[in-house]
């Protein structure tokens, strides 16, 4: 079976999408909530139906609205080229099937389709993900073993997880040694029951000595009561001569006693007398302590004076605003003296010659008077100077011009050339006129010379060619005519005196000129030169001359008479006088400060010489305050002293005189009570009111007894004691033992009565039998179901035994051999086998002949385990349930050597299978180069085939 289109109307995001898959192998990419899951869940929907509506978000309706379901075209070995449709509808959706044939059909075609497998036999074998291969982390050798064993055999992984569950719910109902498991549970229930029903059982049984026994009980303890109430009265008879018989002898000694005591002793007397004596001995304790403490007080001399102390310290502000003021004072003088220091700085003087100066407004007017006179004296001055200064400017110029023109001046010998042309240019003139007549006469001899030399060379030249003779006879004259003329011109004379000069200066004439202009023309030059100097020296004597020595002068003696340097500039004059001015105001003021400071020196030590007066102590400015306090606090503590010893003695001689008139009331008192009592001593007074406080104790306790023999009654004794005084004491311990028992007894008679009244009424009203007996039914009821329920899960565990025994044997061998190859080949040959265990647990065969059992291999190579088992058994239904494989990105862990062994495998094994990859992971999208690529959240950049 391939999967070849989807269409999808309208699932989770997707909506309206038609996706061609035309590869063994189909890459599904997208990011995280790009779409990919939900694309696997539409292929697993439409083929196995829509999620239950209670699990509404594994659904995928379109929350937008819009058709829900889509198509699957696929095309099948066995059915040929099928289309399915699911759309809403039941819980599980509408399906239709379309067969290339024509034929229609539904639910039961499409399980004939689907071979009968439902979702979870599907993804046990063709669907797994990366979260099922991370689980085998977490299983226990036994889950592994069996998850493996599912894998290889039939895929019926959730078959092991139900046993798994079974055996679960079978720990949870019973288990050998428990107490929690509901059949343990059960068990120990039934048997507490029927304990309480044996129980319930021996108290029926009871009953009836029960009412028997309460009869006898109060039969007992209607005799119990007559003779009860003549103990209890006969013992309350001997209590009451008991206690009358010592009152009755009592009375008669306290009787004696009352008899024999004085008559007239004071009421109350020792307490009297002792109150006196106590009152007497404390005041003389007192007495002595008093004239003690006035023996100890120390004399009282002179009090010291604190009224001038006072009075200083009531002025202490004054002399704080002394202080301040001073220090005030002295920080103004400082600040104008360093004024002042500053001011004479600026004006360079010191403070005699600043004070002596004039600095009045009439000076100042004068100053400036001055300045302003000088300032134009100088400016005409300066002005002349200038003019004086240019013209020499010029002079200097021009002199300097003068010297650099006649540096230039042309040498003595071209001007004795120039003077000689003045002589030679006639006679040059003359003698060239001559030679040119000469020059003439010459060029038409020399013209001749060359005609006739000419003439006679052509002449011979054409008679040797023509052998004409008279030609060569012509010729030959000719040219014998021009030599001779050629030598009579070199023989005649070479020139004379005049030819000499035309030959030496012929052809100078323009130099000489030349020579002539330049030396006109330079001597022109040096008189202008000359005349300028001459015009410079006449200007320059003709300037007037201005002198402003008398204003300075003025301005001088002016500076001399207010003190200030002759050099000091006028630009800052005004400002020296200004600062003279300020020198003036500051030495005023700073004599005003000083006179102040003066008078606030003298003010303060006069207060010091008060407050030294005052103290009787030497003090100083800075400690006289502290001086001062410390001095009167000691001087009025002092005084608070004497006035406390003055105070405390005339308390002390109040406290004595009072004293001393108490003691003499006290004397009266004690002897006013010696005489009532009629003795004349303290030893008599004693004795006396001892008898007297015994015969009125004896009065007192006669009273007592009296009263209680009176509250008694007559008493006699009675019958039952014998003549001796111990038998009474006999008989009442006697009476109430016996007494005690009959109690005891009643008592254990009431409480049995209750406990047997309580069990009888109980036995009869109790529904607690019946109860416990309809429980105990119930408990077996539920009993018996936990049993059938165990037994149940028990079979069916049993049997999924068997069956994996039986695949074990029938489908695992080939499956197993399969996987051994892919195992080894997914692991580079690092293993190379797959066995069973005599337990029946995988073990793995490594190449160098270690056996490790599945639980002891890394998480990585327990991933390729199950892989080799999956594609092992797809493998071997490819005939039977040729279905293609979906895998959610199981190789993700996997480092790059296990993922391109994988991915190897799925390559050759895409001959056989369609695979369908999804992945958020670029790199595993780029491991499949040759595979067909769809980009979910892209369909246009999807790589199609």
């Amino acid at each position: 079976m391939k999967l070849e289109k989807l269409i999808i109307y309208g699932f989770g995001r997707h909506e309206n999408r038609t996706i061609e898959l035309n590869k063994p192998i189909t890459v599904f990419y997208g990011m995280n909530e790009a779409g990919k899951t939900t694309i696997q869940q539409f292929i697993l929907q439409m083929l196995f139906g829509f999620s239950a509506r209670s699990q509404a978000h594994k659904r995928y309706e379109p929350k937008a609205g819009g058709k829900y379901g889509g198509q699957l075209q696929l095309s099948d070995p066995v059915y040929g080229r099928v289309v399915i449709e699911r759309i809403a509808g039941k819980s599980a959706g509408d399906v239709t099937l379309w067969f290339e044939d024509g034929r229609r059909g539904g639910e039961a075609e499409l399980a004939e389709l689907l071979r009968g497998y439902d979702r979870a036999s599907y993804e046990a074998i063709y669907s797994f993900s990366v979260h099922e291969l991370q689980d085998l982390d977490q299983m226990t050798e036994q889950e592994l073993t069996r998850t493996l064993l599912s894998s290889g055999t039939a895929g019926v992984d959730h078959a092991g997880k139900m046993e798994s569950q079974l055996e679960r719910e079978m720990g949870e109902l019973f288990k050998k040694a428990g107490k929690l498991p509901l059949i343990n549970r059960l068990t120990e229930e039934l048997r507490e029951l029927e304990t309480e029903l044996r129980e319930y059982k021996q108290r029926a049984d009871s009953f009836r000595p029960a009412t028997e026994r309460l009869e006898h009980i109060k039969q007992r303890l209607a005799e119990l009561g007559p003779t009860e109430s003549v103990l209890v009265q006969e013992i309350k008879e001997a209590e009451k001569w008991r206690q009358t018989a010592p009152l009755l002898a009592r009375k008669q000694q306290l009787e004696r006693v009352a008899e024999s005591g004085p008559m007239n002793f004071p009421e109350s007397g020792i307490r009297q007398y002792e109150r006196l004596l106590d009152q007497k001995n404390e005041l003389q304790a007192e007495s002595a302590f008093l004239e003690n403490e006035i023996n100890r007080l120390e004399p009282v001399r002179e009090l010291p004076e604190t009224d001038s102390l006072t009075d200083l310290l009531g002025r202490e502000a004054e002399w704080h605003q002394i202080n301040s003021s001073l220090k005030v004072k002295q920080e103004e003088r400082s600040r104008l003296q360093d004024e002042l220091d500053r001011l004479l700085k600026l004006c360079g003087m010191n403070k005699e010659q600043a004070l002596l100066s004039d600095a009045s407004l009439e000076q100042e007017d004068r100053l400036k008077t001055v300045l302003e006179a000088l300032q134009s004296a100088e400016q005409e001055q300066a002005f002349g100077q200038r003019r004086l200064a240019e013209e020499r400017q010029r002079l200097s110029e021009a002199e300097r011009a003068l010297k650099q023109y006649l540096e230039a001046e042309p040498p003595a010998e071209q001007r004795q050339r120039a003077e000689q042309w003045a002589d030679i240019e006639p006679q040059l003139a003359l003698a060239k006129a001559q030679q040119k007549r000469q020059t003439g006469t010459a060029a038409n001899n020399r013209l001749a010379q060359f005609l006739l030399g000419a003439i006679g060379i052509v002449g011979l030249i054409i008679a040797a060619f023509s052998a004409d003779a008279l030609t060569g006879l012509l010729a030959a004259m000719a040219l014998g005519a021009a030599v001779w003329l050629w030598l009579r011109d070199s023989k005649s004379p070479s020139g004379t005196a005049k030819d000499e000069l035309v030959e030496r200066y012929g052809g100078q004439e323009a130099e000489y000129e030349a020579l002539l202009m330049k030396l006109a023309e330079y001597d022109r030059g040096l008189d202008e030169r000359f005349d300028a100097i001459e015009a410079s020296k006449q200007k320059i004597a003709a300037l007037p001359q201005t002198d402003s020595s008398e204003e300075l002068q003025e301005y001088r003696r002016l500076l001399k008479s207010l003190g200030f340097p002759e050099d000091t500039s006028r630009a800052t004059v005004l400002t020296l006088f200004d600062k003279l001015r300020d020198v003036h105001a500051a030495a005023s003021r700073l004599e005003r400060v000083t006179e102040e400071i003066k008078n606030l020196e003298g003010q303060r030590e006069g207060w010091l010489e008060q407050a030294q007066r005052a103290c009787g102590k030497p003090v100083s400015a800075s400690n006289v305050i502290s001086v001062l306090r410390a001095e009167s606090e000691a001087r009025q503590q002092k005084l608070q002293h004497a006035e406390k010893i003055l105070e405390k003695n005339q308390q002390l001689a109040e406290q004595a005189r009072k004293c001393a008139e108490r003691l003499a009331t006290l004397s009266e008192a004690m002897d006013e009570l010696f005489k009532r009592a009629a003795v004349a001593d303290e030893d008599s007074f004693y004795r006396a009111a001892k008898l007297s406080e015994q015969a009125k104790s004896a009065q007192e306790q006669l009273q007592m007894v009296q009263s209680q023999l009176s509250a008694i009654g007559k008493v006699e004794k009675p019958a039952a004691l014998g003549d001796e005084e111990e038998s009474a004491e006999q008989f009442l311990e006697r009476s109430q033992q016996q007494l005690d028992e009959l109690q005891n007894e009643r008592q254990s008679l009431w409480e049995e009565q209750a406990e047997k009244l309580q069990l009888t009424r109980h036995l009869l009203s109790d529904e607690g039998h019946s109860m416990k007996l309809q429980e105990l039914e119930a408990k077996k009821a539920e009993f018996q179901d936990a049993a059938k329920e165990w037994a149940v899960n028990r079979a069916i565990v049993e049997v999924f035994k068997q069956t994996m025994d039986e695949l074990k044997e029938t489908k695992l061998p080939a499956v197993l051999k399969l996987s051994e190859s892919y195992f080894t080949q997914l692991t580079g040959g690092e293993y190379v086998r797959l066995l069973l265990s005599q337990e029946g647990n995988f073990e793995a065969l490594r190449k160098d002949g270690l056996r490790f059992r599945v639980i002891e291999l890394s998480q990585a190579t327990k991933e390729q385990a199950y892989l080799a088992l999956r594609f092992a058994l797809a493998s071997s239904l490819k005939e039977s349930h040729p279905f293609p494989i979906i895998m959610d990105d199981p190789f993700v862990h996997f480092d790059r050597r296990r993922s391109q062994q994988v991915i190897k495998l799925v390559e050759e094994l895409q001959a056989d299978h369609q695979f369908i990859y999804f992945t958020c992971h670029e790199a595993m999208r780029q491991a499949w180069p040759s595979a067909q690529q769809i980009d979910v959240a892209n369909p246009e950049r999807s790589i199609q085939a």
